[in-house]
């Protein structure tokens, strides 16, 4: 009897463990199934956000072969309302037209338009109170040479802090480079929707799809109200045809707004996509070169990076 009892236990004991065994390798089969599953969903989004970039494409391409020459807000691209349901899952699209905001990049010495974009930055720091020594400083950080302006600052002076760094001396990639130049934090905030960093220093400002701050940059005796009713005469009337038709408005009558500079055709857009597939999100932002001649498009940069573009304020958004 001892011995049979012995042997029940040991038999219990194998039971108990090859249980805790299998129970042990069930879970780890699901977690590698749910990890592998997860993985494919993620990559999946990848892939739906891609395809929303193409679809962004596809649209830019078709508005060019429409053969109007000029882009402005009431074209299919500029509804903020794109949205394709596909095989369980979304794609949310908004495509916005870099060349209605301020090229930093245009202040680059010996650009055809870095006059004009120089005036245009200091009428904006002049209307949201930022110091004007500001755009010194910036044109000391785009050129090349190691010279200070009169209120610039190079690498001697980025030196001094902590932690140190040295002037960029070239072209900005981001908006939030002039953060470096000494420019609060909550100021930058303020500036940061109107404002944009092209690979091309000679871009016209696309006055069909400017918001009304960056209108009002265009003399510095237009008040916000006269550049937010040029906003929405425009919008109305679904775009200027030319240049000259808009600096014919009465807003603009005797301010001595020069057409330098001025377009009512982009070529550089940016591309956001929100993606779902199942519960997964990914999140895409592409920069896209429209070609004037043919309309063929071309992505230019790429960013997963979950971020999204500042919103303008309210008086603007109803403009």
């Amino acid at each position: 009897m001892k011995q049979q009892g012995v042997a029940l236990v040991s038999v219990l004991l194998v039971v108990a463990i090859a249980t805790v065994m299998a129970v042990t390798m069930m879970r780890e089969q699901q977690a590698s199934i749910q990890s592998t599953r997860g993985f494919l969903s993620r990559g999946q989004a990848t892939q739906y956000a891609l395809g929303g970039e193409e679809l962004a494409r596809q649209i830019l391409f078709e508005d060019f072969k429409e053969g109007t020459g000029r882009d402005h807000l009431a074209e299919t691209w500029a509804d903020p309302e794109l949205h394709f349901e596909f095989e369980e899952g979304e794609v949310n699209l908004v495509i916005t037209d870099l060349q209605g905001l301020i090229n930093l990049n245009g202040a680059i010495e010996g650009s055809a338009s870095s006059g004009t974009t120089r005036q245009r930055l200091l009428n904006l720091f002049a209307a949201t109170s930022i110091d004007p020594m500001l755009l010194d400083r910036l044109l000391d950080w785009l050129d090349a040479d190691t010279s200070n302006r009169p209120t610039g600052a190079e690498d001697f002076d980025y030196l001094a802090l902590d932690p140190p760094y040295r002037a960029g001396n070239g072209p900005l990639v981001s908006t939030s480079e002039i953060i470096l130049l000494g420019l609060p934090a909550d100021q930058y905030l303020v500036i940061q929707p109107l404002l944009t960093v092209l690979p091309s220093n000679d871009t016209s400002l696309n006055i069909n799809t400017a918001p009304p701050a960056v209108l009002q940059t265009l003399s510095p005796a237009l008040p916000v109200e006269s550049a937010t009713i040029l906003a929405v005469n425009r919008n109305e009337q679904a775009g200027y045809e030319t240049v000259e038709a808009f600096l014919q408005a009465p807003e603009l009558a005797g301010l001595g707004v020069s057409a330098d500079g001025l377009g009512v055709q982009s070529s550089f857009f940016e591309v956001r996509v929100i993606a779902r597939y199942q519960d997964r999100f990914s999140y895409l932002t592409s920069l896209v070169y429209r070609s004037t001649t043919d309309g063929s498009i071309q992505v230019l940069a790429r960013s997963f990076a979950r971020n999204v573009r500042p919103e303008l304020s309210g008086a603007e958004e109803d403009a």
